[in-house]
């Protein structure tokens, strides 16, 4: 019989992180800060979240479970990330497959971003024209006529593709969604110094050139559409085949959710039982593929990660 099975996170340190992830979901970390919290990531010897109620990795889980995920990657295929900036983050973009596989030996990584709390800006696009343009203005430290910034705000979601030159403003609590990896070129770090190393972080420009899309000054948030359902608003943040899947289920006292194939769920707000579990901010319970409804009692505020193949 297939059920419910609770993951822990995993939790990084970062030079232009906050502490809110403590204080909302009362995190226990003896990191100076918890920048990051990995909700759902499975990458051996790196980054892999636990499975405590069978005592292994969630990429051991992935492997030695495969009936419950019901997919055909070799490697479990998605993330979900939370951060609080305080600072803002690193001018950077995520390569596509094909170059981080022959540059890295790794997949690359698409974001799609989703902001809990907070609001200001944040970097989206830029306004080079050229690749000629694009390199004369970083070469110059032309910041102001090269990067582009737009406003958001608690509850937009931002779609950030390969290729995508981006940075979280200060001030936010935001949740990230995409492929299981791990893969950033930063272009701009406001030349600050890591207080832990005591040195600048590394910058890749020549890989950023590579891989910035051009022209870049179009990108936006995402129009979302709220589903009203039986006890529950239903928001599909992104659906991309192979790629991920990704969404929210804000449930107000009692409802009944499923869907066809495996998921994650991370509670961002609220309490209350999933299947008769305890369920708070900052739990994440993976559901198998073919599970069918599970029962949700409480208000309580998901948001999911999925993988839909073809």
């Amino acid at each position: 019989m297939k059920k419910l099975y609770k993951i822990d996170p995993v939790f990084n340190y970062r030079i232009w992180g906050g502490n809110r992830l403590k204080e909302k979901y009362g995190y226990k970390s003896d990191l100076p800060n918890i920048g990051e919290c990995y909700h759902v990531i499975a990458m051996p010897g790196h980054l892999d979240c636990w499975v405590p109620e069978v005592s292994m990795t969630l990429s051991r889980f992935y492997h030695e479970y495969r009936d419950l995920f019901a997919c055909s990657k070799a490697e479990m295929p998605v993330r979900t990330a939370s951060a609080n900036p305080i600072a803002p983050m690193s001018v950077q973009l995520h390569p596509d497959d094909d170059y981080a596989m022959k540059h890295e030996g790794k997949k690359g990584k698409p974001d799609g971003v989703f902001f809990i709390e907070g609001e200001g800006e944040m970097v989206l696009g830029h306004y080079a024209k050229t690749k000629e343009e694009f390199g004369s203005l970083v070469r110059e430290g032309r910041w102001d006529s090269l990067i582009r910034k737009v406003k958001v705000r608690k509850g937009d979601f931002v779609d950030v593709p390969f290729g995508t030159l981006h940075a979280f403003g200060a001030g936010f609590l935001l949740i990230e969604f995409t492929q299981n990896a791990d893969l950033t070129y930063r272009l701009y770090d406001y030349d600050r110094i890591d207080p832990i190393k005591n040195e600048k972080r590394t910058l890749h420009v020549q890989q950023v050139l590579d891989n910035v899309k051009i022209p870049n000054a179009d990108t936006k948030t995402v129009d979302l559409t709220e589903e009203e359902h039986m006890g529950y608003t239903y928001t599909l943040f992104h659906d991309e085949l192979n790629v991920y899947t990704a969404g929210r289920y804000l449930v107000s006292g009692y409802a009944k959710i499923a869907r066809d194939e495996f998921y994650f769920l991370t509670c961002i707000d609220g309490a209350g039982l999933i299947d008769g579990h305890l369920v708070k901010g900052g739990d994440t319970w993976f559901v198998p593929a073919g599970m069918g409804k599970i029962t949700v009692q409480g208000n309580v505020d998901f948001v999911f990660v999925s993988l839909k193949e073809r």
